[in-house]
């Protein structure tokens, strides 16, 4: 009795041992992507100054002139891109068609300029920072004297990752 006892506890053990699934590790690798974009940020910006071709009778505003001054920013980028510039917009005083218009945008790397003319240049910078530019811009209303007032104009400057 004992022996069929010890022999049927054997078994019963021996069969749930069979019965109950081995555990067995599992991995799994998931995967994750990303992207980061080229961005180039811009420091403080110095309006210039557009000083006068003449004191008398001028016919010309430009930073470059006397009394006036370049304006100024800086910027740094995570990738290299590409500077532009466009031509002066006037923005305040008395309005008129400028015979020849046009700015230059210069770095450590290049310049670029766009001119009322249509042409226009670009120069890239190395990514890093920050560069500082130095921006003219000039308008010329062709020998004809400028009406008193202040004037006003903006130059768009543009910096495109690439």
């Amino acid at each position: 009795m004992i022996r069929r006892s010890l022999l049927t506890a054997a078994l019963i053990i021996a069969g749930s041992a069979a019965i109950v699934p081995k555990a067995m590790a599992q991995s799994v690798d998931v995967p994750f992507t990303g992207s980061v974009g080229g961005v180039c940020n811009v420091g403080q910006v110095t309006p210039g100054l557009l000083g006068t071709n003449s004191p008398n009778n001028p016919t010309s505003l430009a930073a470059m002139l006397p009394g006036g001054s370049f304006g100024q920013f800086s910027v740094s980028c995570n990738q290299q891109a590409l500077v532009s510039t466009s031509v002066p917009v006037q923005t305040g005083g008395p309005g008129f068609i400028p015979m020849f218009s046009g700015s230059f945008v210069n770095s450590p790397y290049g310049s670029s300029n766009a001119n009322s003319g249509g042409t226009s240049s670009s120069h890239s910078i190395p990514p890093g920072g920050p560069t500082t530019f130095s921006v003219d811009m000039y308008v010329d209303k062709g020998g004809i004297p400028l009406t008193p007032g202040n004037y006003s104009y903006v130059t768009t400057v543009s910096i495109t990752p690439f």
